[in-house]
């Protein structure tokens, strides 16, 4: 199966989930967002856990099924209290 890279950023507490910043990620070619999310929960348990959670597709909050190409970036967000 042909293979895509992503890169994937975390944000906020996501980082300290994933224990990162950022990285590449290889997916499926025809991979949607959702099944990114898919990867990202089996691979950081802690992500797949959190309630919340958003993910944008280069910069823009798109639906899950949405496809992904080589070379998109996929920023995890977690969500945002204010007061």
């Amino acid at each position: 199966m042909r293979k895509i890279e992503i890169n994937v950023r975390f944000f906020g507490p996501a980082r300290e989930w994933a224990g990162r910043d950022e990285m590449k990620l290889d997916a499926p070619t025809a991979a949607t967002l959702g099944a990114v999310a898919g990867i990202l929960s089996e691979k950081y348990p802690r992500l797949g856990q959190a309630v919340g959670i958003r993910l944008a597709l280069n910069q823009a909050f798109v639906p899950l099924s949405t496809c992904v190409k080589s070379g998109d970036e996929v920023a995890i967000i977690p969500p945002v209290s204010g007061g």
